[in-house]
């Protein structure tokens, strides 16, 4: 999708309520709002003798409000805690934490068995079930916090569709941005289940342990991304401090695996004897890999960046 392609605000407003609704009957409602806000335009238009434009199209979706307010109307019935505006991605989060967290805790503890690889508390007996009621009770307290918020500050009051703009990539749907956000989450949740140091030596690479270094960076990173998956969720267009951020994201881990290979890359043998030798090897390519993925993320956003810079 080009990011500088236009759509109409009433395409783009149809897709932002429909990016907040369940797969499960998304294309149905999406079609039946479709349907009814064009028989509203044309009653106007009629009614006026003026034909649609973009600026009757705004004027109605302004009476409509914000995507998100409109999506919570097909949700149901109110709910005591986590009210319909949120509940599905509430619901969504939940879910998509535990799989994740299944998946990686679960990879963590065959690494134990197979290759006695020490990391702590995180392969506890205890560790599923501690994981997973921290990861849920952390969801549950930012969705709450976050209703309370919304409707304090009256965010969705202040919305305006003249203020809408399209996303230019899968990540920035509200679902899309939803599963990163829940994924960094749990993320973190998980990397502070490793016992290590956390100081400048460390961060450095001055210690023995790579393992400890590079969580310590994977920490610092994920914290900076979450609240910009989080933002996504409500407002899915780009700016020029919002790239710049994602960028310092990017670059951020590729300069801990830089610190690492020339630091400390080689003690992983030292410190994890049972591990075999090709495993050990394989790290190295595993911190390239890192590096080059981020630097390619960053590059791209830096492009996206020059492309904002021509169309202001």
């Amino acid at each position: 999708m080009n990011f500088l392609t236009k759509k109409s605000p009433l395409d783009r407003y149809i897709a932002d309520v429909e990016s907040y609704l369940p797969a499960k009957n998304r294309a149905d409602i999406a079609e039946e709002l479709r349907a009814n806000l064009a028989e509203k335009l044309a009653d106007r238009a009629e009614d006026s003798d003026v034909e649609v434009s973009e600026e009757s199209e705004i004027e109605l979706l302004s009476e409509f409000g914000h995507p998100l307010r409109l999506a919570a109307q097909y949700q149901g019935e109110e709910r005591s805690l986590i009210g319909p505006t949120l509940y599905p991605f509430y619901r969504m989060s939940v879910l998509v934490s535990l799989v994740i967290s299944t998946c990686v805790i679960l990879s963590i503890s065959l690494a134990e068995i197979f290759f006695r690889v020490d990391l702590g508390d995180v392969s506890s007996p205890w560790m599923f079930v501690n994981t997973y009621i921290y990861i849920i009770g952390v969801i549950t307290a930012g969705y709450v916090l976050t209703e309370r918020l919304m409707e304090r500050h009256s965010y969705l009051d202040s919305w305006e569709p003249n203020a809408m703009e399209q996303p230019d990539n899968a990540l920035a749907s509200a679902w899309g941005a939803l599963v990163a956000c829940i994924a960094a989450v749990t993320w973190l949740v998980i990397l502070n289940l490793f016992s290590i140091e956390h100081s400048l030596e460390t961060l450095l690479g001055q210690n023995q342990n790579p393992i400890d270094t590079l969580v310590f960076w994977m920490k610092i990173e994920t914290v900076i991304l979450i609240p910009q998956y989080f933002y996504l969720v409500f407002n899915q267009t780009w700016s020029r401090n919002r790239l710049l951020l994602r960028i310092g994201s990017e670059l951020i881990l590729s300069s801990g695996c830089v610190v690492i290979l020339f630091n400390n890359a080689g003690s992983l043998g030292l410190n994890y004897p049972d591990v075999p030798q090709s495993l050990a090897s394989a790290f190295y390519y595993v911190l390239w890999g890192i590096i080059i993925a981020t630097t390619l993320g960053a590059i791209s956003y830096w492009r996206k960046l020059r492309l904002l810079g021509i169309s202001d």
